[in-house]
């Protein structure tokens, strides 16, 4: 069951695969200290634990990996928000939070709505079929470099090295294989140094909020904010591909999508619920403890399956079905949609995800009637984060 969990096929369409998991094994020990959570209450009782269930942070990578500092794509990841714990993240998670509340999200359609324009040009000019992978899912790409004062010229090179850096740190411990890893970490970083950072009196918005913070270092500046960029374009660009498949499995929801603003809502939380952007989580266990009556050793890695807690009949009905309505019933909660985190450690930039994902899935509405795949859709076979590569995809327009 595992080999084919994380073969390259298991890791494109693992959703079989975690039915199974669920059923028979909702805390499952892999190892001797590395366990696959994969039941919602299971996933649920770790995330709201960060005190018993920790982040893997520089702490525990020093008991357990004391050479971490060598490696120019660990240095950077453990300097990160992604891996510390409380009280050492609060400045930064702080600042973060406040940037990308609600209310200032809001303040920033108008931008995102700019890039979404451009974003589905390409399905309304000239003929024949659309790449969206290469258009419609860098929309967040373009939002980002803008909050970041990255030149949409850059879009690419920096897609690449951050490709390169995620694609050997995904699971935990990374892979020891970070030759090319560190490469890429060198160009984000003197790209973000020299780019971003060397603007006295002219950054763009997201640095000036994180830079005007004295407890922040300029090392873990330029680590928050190469974390920042990947997690705002990776996994809202992945939200937007498996959107776009239910919308050409669907052709009756793109008109509906339209004018329905309550419609759109749930049809994006839903997207996040059937085909999560991240599939796992990582924590480490504080001390011994025990989850669903399965012994934990201290220090025992735990990975919460965000991909397989969405699919859970316990929790949501007929889960292996795509209802893009599922959300309008009296008796269902988005906020049971797990798939951004829970607690202390939810993403901090979700609602900049939700609002790129509804104002993205409303232009390409107000533009296309249907869209039909014309080939199999690529997808990374990764097991963390599974951005589709090319999704092409013909179109009838408005």
């Amino acid at each position: 069951m595992l080999l084919r969990l994380f073969s390259p096929d298991g890791r494109i369409a693992p959703y079989d695969h975690y039915r199974e998991l669920i059923e028979h094994w909702p805390v499952l020990p892999i190892t001797r200290q590395r366990l696959l959570v994969t039941g919602y209450r299971e996933c649920a009782d770790v995330l709201l634990n960060p005190r018993l269930f920790r982040v893997p942070d520089h702490h525990y990578a020093d008991r357990l990996w004391p050479t971490w500092r060598t490696f120019g794509s660990t240095d950077l990841l453990y300097r990160s928000l992604l891996f510390r714990n409380a009280p050492d993240n609060q400045p930064a998670r702080r600042l973060i939070a406040r940037f990308f509340a609600p209310d200032q999200v809001e303040r920033m359609r108008p931008m995102i709505t700019r890039h979404a324009d451009a974003g589905t040009m390409p399905f309304i000019q000239g003929d024949g079929a659309v790449d969206a992978a290469r258009s419609f899912t860098t929309i967040p790409d373009s939002v980002m470099g803008e909050l970041l004062g990255l030149p949409r010229s850059d879009a690419d090179r920096v897609a690449g090295w951050l490709d390169r850096f995620l694609e050997r740190n995904e699971m935990h411990p990374p892979d020891k294989a970070l030759v090319d890893a560190d490469e890429a970490t060198s160009h984000l970083v003197h790209h973000i140094t020299h780019t971003v950072l060397a603007r006295p009196g002219s950054e763009a918005p997201l640095v000036r909020s994180l830079r005007g913070h004295s407890q922040i270092d300029e090392r873990d500046l330029v680590s928050n904010l190469v974390f920042l960029l990947g997690a705002g374009t990776v996994t809202t660009g992945s939200l937007l591909g498996s959107g776009t498949r239910q919308l050409a499995a669907h052709n009756d929801l793109l008109p509906r999508l339209r004018d329905d603003d309550a419609l759109l809502r749930s049809f994006v939380q839903e997207t996040l619920r059937y085909d999560p952007p991240i599939q796992y989580g990582v924590r480490v266990a504080a001390e011994d403890t025990e989850l669903a009556g399965v012994p934990i050793a201290r220090d025992s890695v735990v990975l919460v399956c965000f991909g397989a807690l969405g699919r859970d009949p316990g929790r949501f009905g007929d889960p292996d079905t795509f209802v893009a309505d599922r959300f309008l019933a009296p008796d269902s909660e988005p906020r049971d949609v797990l798939s951004f985190g829970l607690g202390a450690h939810r993403c901090a930039g979700s609602e900049l995800a939700l609002v790129t994902g509804e104002v993205a899935f409303r232009r390409l509405a107000s533009r296309v009637d249907a869209i039909r795949e014309v080939e199999q859709p690529r997808r990374q076979a990764r097991a963390v984060v599974r951005r589709y590569t090319r999704l092409v995809v013909d179109v009838t327009r408005r």
